[in-house]
């Protein structure tokens, strides 16, 4: 077995990108009709992506008492299952924390009968453990949670009462946009309503604003002054027809986008291979985006879709039409149109603009034979376009080396997640650690470092699937010209997004953001990044997930801190369904295995047996 360290190569790119960008083969990427009608491409509906919470997170501020600081809160304890809290200091030391019973006549006794537990926050670097302590299990009633330090130490409570109520957050619009209000709206599940909700917004610029909205509407509107990161914590009371009272909270990351120059009319004109190209007013300040668009026609005087296009744009922004779609489709050239038009920033994937309808006008083309099936070309582009981006000079594949499987870790990690030894052959070891990067990002550091292969496939875990993907998506690499059964095996990876990069926004202020906030994987950031990868391209996943094994009567999971902030089942990073890529193949779901190490079963990647299997189906 040969492996292949890329550590040289990272320092190696280092001089070409302190000279600025160069650039790099970006895909025409289409995609048939069926992917329209099915809305695997289509900017889906914000209010489809909630962001649901059963517990509340609550900022501390300790108040002076007799010598000391403290804090208290009361907690109702209403159902058979057990309440818990995790205590999240900002510096380590200084809390003494209790969870009694009241009245004080029974603290004692119950107090023996609370349990502690410790648990890493797996987004931080600092290595520190944090208590969680739960009331026993059965034991309903009224408890009073406390702090107590000798110094004014602040902090974050997260409190889940076990009574399974939620509270749901979604945001108006995916288009959230500087200078444009964004608005977020909550409810509460069974039955309860919305008696009042308070919106800590912070800015960029670390400035926060706190609104109370009325609470008929449920909703908080905010307008960014600014370009950039806004995180939100919603707190809301709800009641239900009994008049008990729950009190929720959900944390969100928002990126506000500049908004960027309008694409103006579409200049359609042939070009000298007899592809059409869809030119649209450039963008002067070069800004990386991804441009994506229906094109329908008319057959028989009835709409029909045709195809779907999408290309990373830089400066000049326009999509390539194969003409075989339109003899694909039967329509008539004269009829053509593009519908739902849009523009994602690269990076954060905030759709910066939408078009509803644009004209293409009358197009004077000889239209080729009636195709069968839609072929690779079609679907990738026959010819590459340049785009600027931070890489170094390509490299002529042909003279190089090394059909490699390339072994990929996922966000902010300090090593490789993979036992080497579980897997054969010609290895690469993809190493980018302690970063935090967006898909797009990600998916050019693995063009970098694949550039000596004359061919890869990967198994990736956590990001490292999302990244995988992007690349081949987007990009020409040596997954195009890999050979095998699987091109790209994942575990672990959050497909649809986590809650915890809202979470962890929230909580960065205080313990600071690890390698960094990640819009990429957001529900709203994933979902955005989801409608522009096409079938074909899903279709070349394998995925896996894992959560932890669920023993009877007793308190299962992975974290216990990020289990009060996940729906079960979870990964202690990732929940089940966030975990599904809707057109890539499930090879299912095992129990016992957890995200990363350190939690309380096994990390997923040192599975031998799927890594076996992983090893064994790869392409290469």
């Amino acid at each position: 077995m040969r492996i292949q360290w890329l550590i040289v190569l990272v320092f190696a790119i280092a001089t070409p990108l302190s000279r600025g960008q160069t650039p790099v083969a970006v895909k025409q990427v289409a995609a048939p009709a069926s992917d329209i009608e099915s809305g695997l491409v289509r900017l889906p509906d914000a209010a489809d992506l909630v962001v649901r919470s059963h517990s509340l997170m609550l900022p501390v501020e300790l108040e002076h008492d007799r010598g000391g600081w403290s804090w208290s809160m009361p907690i109702s304890v209403r159902t058979a299952s057990a309440a818990r809290i995790a205590f999240l200091p900002s510096v380590d030391g200084f809390w003494e924390t209790e969870l009694v019973a009241i009245p004080a006549a029974s603290e004692q006794a119950v107090a023996e009968g609370a349990r502690a537990s410790w648990d890493s926050l797996p987004w931080t670097t600092s290595g520190r453990s944090f208590v969680c302590l739960q009331t026993p299990d059965g034991r309903q009633g009224s408890w009073r949670a406390a702090i107590h330090s000798s110094g004014p130490i602040d902090g974050y409570v997260v409190i889940d009462d076990g009574s399974g109520v939620e509270l749901s957050t979604s945001v108006g619009s995916l288009v959230t946009l500087s200078g444009h209000p964004i608005r977020l709206h909550s409810s509460f599940s069974d039955g309860y309503s919305v008696r009042s909700i308070v919106a800590e917004i912070v800015g960029p610029d670390g400035t926060k604003q706190v609104q109370a909205p009325d609470v008929e509407r449920s909703d908080v509107v905010f307008t960014p002054r600014a370009a950039g990161r806004y995180t939100v914590r919603v707190t809301a009371v709800g009641v239900d027809a009994r008049g008990e009272r729950v009190m929720l909270s959900t944390q969100h990351l928002i990126h506000a986008e500049q908004p960027a120059p309008m694409l103006g009319r579409v200049r359609a004109q042939v070009l000298g291979d007899g592809g059409i190209e869809l030119g649209f007013a450039p963008d002067p300040s070069g800004r990386r985006t991804i441009v994506a668009a229906e094109v329908w026609g008319e057959r028989n005087g009835e709409p029909v879709a045709v195809c779907w296009l999408s290309r990373v744009c830089g400066s000049d922004r326009s999509l390539v039409l194969d003409p075989r779609w339109i003899a694909y489709a039967g329509v008539d050239p004269a009829t053509l149109e593009l519908r739902n038009l849009r523009v994602h920033d690269v990076g954060s994937m905030v759709p910066i603009e939408v078009v509803e309808r644009a004209e293409i006008g009358a197009i004077e083309i000889e239209l080729p034979a009636v195709v069968g099936e839609p072929t690779a070309d079609m679907l990738r582009g026959r010819s590459a376009r340049m785009v600027a981006s931070e890489l170094p000079e390509s490299v002529n594949r042909s003279v190089l080396p090394g059909h490699r499987l390339m072994l990929v870790h996922g966000y902010c990690t300090d090593a490789n997640p993979f036992p080497t030894g579980h897997f054969s052959g010609d290895l690469a070891v993809f190493e980018d650690f302690g970063q935090s990067r967006s898909h797009d990002a990600f998916a050019l550091e693995m063009l970098a470092q694949s550039a000596p292969m004359k061919s890869f496939g990967v198994v990736g875990h956590s990001q490292g699937g999302m990244g995988a993907l992007h690349l081949l998506t987007f990009y020409w690499s040596g997954l195009d010209w890999a050979r095998g059964e699987r091109l790209i095996q994942t575990v672990g990876a959050p497909y649809q997004g986590t809650a915890l990069a809202g979470n962890a926004a929230v909580l960065g202020d205080l313990f600071g953001f690890g390698c960094g906030v990640n819009d990429s994987m957001t529900y709203a950031g994933s979902a955005a990044w989801l409608s522009t990868i096409p079938s074909w391209a899903r279709a070349e996943v394998w995925y896996w997930t894992t959560a932890f094994e669920d023993h009877v009567f007793v308190y299962d999971y992975c974290n216990i801190i990020t289990d009060l902030l996940l729906s079960d089942p979870d990964d202690g990073v990732i929940e089940r369904s966030a975990g599904q890529l809707v057109g890539g193949h499930s090879m299912g779901h095992t129990s016992g295995w957890c995200h990363t190490a350190g939690m309380r079963d096994p990390a997923q990647c040192t599975d031998a047996v799927r890594n076996a299997e992983m090893n064994a189906r790869a392409k290469r």
